[in-house]
């Protein structure tokens, strides 16, 4: 597995693009390899946190008398391969609406998404009640390549026409007090079914 150290500056700046990450540098119109680092790091960092992963820490022991002390942790060098998989697995807050005219429609529909990276995978999004929802990127990808065929009126005669399926608007992320209060409503909810 290529670890980011291992690539040259060209690699990094390319990887950051494709992550779309911002990286902050002393001299803007040429970053060095520790700024592109830190901020491949920092994303990192950020999705282990949103999916409730626990960081991967070195500690290096050191021994001044009898006890054993902790440095400070040093973060691990993350792959392009990692930084992409966590990418797709990260959840965008979105209200979605499906187009398809249909007399019958599901609240809910299942998007199954993947590749070689990660596997197959399998979500459920709510398609008809146009309230914001978080949903990982790679079944969003999925809902926006969708299309379906309409009938158009044309003269004498009809025609199909191809359009995307869903609309897919994005929604301003929760606030902290958003998020602590729909924890709050979560944890009564799964209270009162236990």
């Amino acid at each position: 597995m290529t670890t980011f150290e291992n690539m040259t500056n060209a690699e990094l700046k390319e990887a950051c693009k494709d992550f779309g990450l911002e990286v902050i540098a002393k001299n803007p119109a040429k970053p060095n390899k520790e700024e592109y680092l830190r901020a491949l790091n920092e994303f990192k960092a950020s999705q282990d946190k949103l999916h409730g992963v626990e960081p991967e820490v070195e500690t290096k022991e050191t021994v001044e008398t009898t006890e054993t002390k902790a440095v400070t942790p040093k973060p691990k060098p993350q792959s392009k391969q990692k930084l992409m998989k966590l990418d797709l697995l990260k959840k965008d807050r979105v209200i979605i609406h499906d187009q398809q005219e249909s007399q019958t429609k599901d609240e809910m529909i299942s998007v199954a998404w993947g590749n070689l990276l990660i596997g197959g995978q399998q979500d459920w999004v709510d398609v008809g009640s146009s309230e914001p929802q978080y949903v990982r990127r790679g079944a969003l990808n999925n809902l926006r390549e969708a299309t379906t065929v309409t009938h158009v009126a044309k003269g004498s005669g009809a025609a199909q026409v191809r359009k995307k399926r869903f609309i897919i608007v994005d929604a301003e992320p929760l606030t902290e007090n958003e998020f602590e209060d729909l924890k709050t409503a979560q944890k009564m909810r799964n209270s009162k079914l236990a």
